[in-house]
């Protein structure tokens, strides 16, 4: 049994307990955030994307008791402090959104902990995509990227490699997070992103194009990209334009999805459907990216456009979940 905590108890974290307690072989066995443990399991079991938590969730003491199991719950700023130790916990997800560099999340292993899995871009760590380049998560810290990284990568590696890519660009229609604000306000961030989110489209930068050639590194300079952000609260589609090395068709470009998608390489990570989905559809799917094939185009032999879903909380976290198992 690999003994996981969580550091960030935020969508993410959250959603990471809900999918390790389905998980044959994990365990979560403790949880550090600020906030106190009332409002944790208030937002355990009340979700207003996913609905009601199916499992009992109770307080005792200093404990989370989930489906009858305890989960030592702290609130601790300093990471050297957290008890990983005392409760041994080998695998830490890092999901604070605070602690991405490399020395900070170091600081888990000082605690006690054997890995350490960062939830979002880095810098300075390596990028692992499962599925995608699952080998390179073998060291002690690492990130998982991103959502988007997650959805558009599986399909950049796979048509890379079956047809050639000879530079691409991304546009992800992406649901509103917490980086934006409910009313127009001041943003650190950006500008666009401190308008009222919940009634503009706001066009964003987004880094995973730049963490896709991370984990690709072939596409280093050849690959960037562009996010709006919708008034959904979950629920994402990424936009892949790219100009292959070979000619092509629509029919050659789904039927090569197909085919990976039934490999074990990808069969967990990648779908495709031939539905007419939208984005209420996608949620709590998770696969990494589902592509919607009545969507894809090819101009002039070369030019081609593969669009692909994403819930861009739950399969994120799923990709995360598996890579920790193949640890």
């Amino acid at each position: 049994m690999k003994k996981i905590a969580i550091n960030g108890f935020g969508r993410i974290g959250r959603a990471a307990l809900k999918i390790i307690t389905e998980t044959e072989g994990l365990e979560v066995v403790g949880i550090n955030d600020l906030m106190s443990i009332e409002n944790a399991a208030y937002l355990l079991k009340y979700d207003s994307n996913y609905g009601k938590y199916e499992k009992d969730v109770k307080i005792e003491n200093d404990s989370l008791i989930v489906d009858g199991k305890r989960i030592k719950y702290t609130s601790l700023r300093e990471i050297e402090s957290l008890p990983w130790n005392d409760i041994s916990a080998e695998i830490i997800i890092e999901s604070t959104g605070i602690f991405t560099n490399k020395a900070d999340a170091e600081k888990h292993l000082t605690a006690g902990a054997k890995f350490v899995v960062i939830s979002g871009p880095t810098k300075d760590t390596p990028t692992v995509v499962h599925g995608v380049n699952t080998e390179d998560g073998k060291v002690s810290v690492f990130s998982c990227a991103s959502c988007t990284t997650n959805n558009i990568s599986p399909v950049i590696e796979i048509l890379g490699r079956r047809l050639g890519i000879k530079k691409a660009i991304l546009n992800t229609t992406h649901g509103y997070t917490a980086s934006q604000t409910l009313i127009d306000a001041p943003s650190k961030k950006e500008p666009r992103m401190g308008r009222a989110a919940g009634i503009n489209l706001a066009p964003a930068a987004t880094g995973a194009a730049i963490a896709t050639t991370k984990a690709l590194p072939q596409y280093a300079g050849k690959f960037d990209g562009i996010a709006v952000r919708v008034p959904v609260p979950v629920g994402s589609i990424s936009d892949i334009t790219f100009v292959s090395e070979r000619p092509t068709t629509i029919e050659e470009i789904n039927q090569i999805l197909i085919e990976e998608s039934q490999t074990d390489r990808y069969r967990k990570v990648l779908a495709v459907t031939d539905e007419p989905l939208v984005s209420t559809d996608i949620i709590k799917s998770a696969f990494a990216a589902t592509v919607d094939m009545e969507m894809t185009r090819v101009v002039d032999g070369d030019l081609v456009k593969v669009m692909a879903w994403y819930d861009n909380e739950w399969g994120f976290t799923n990709q995360m979940i598996r890579q920790i198992e193949s640890i």
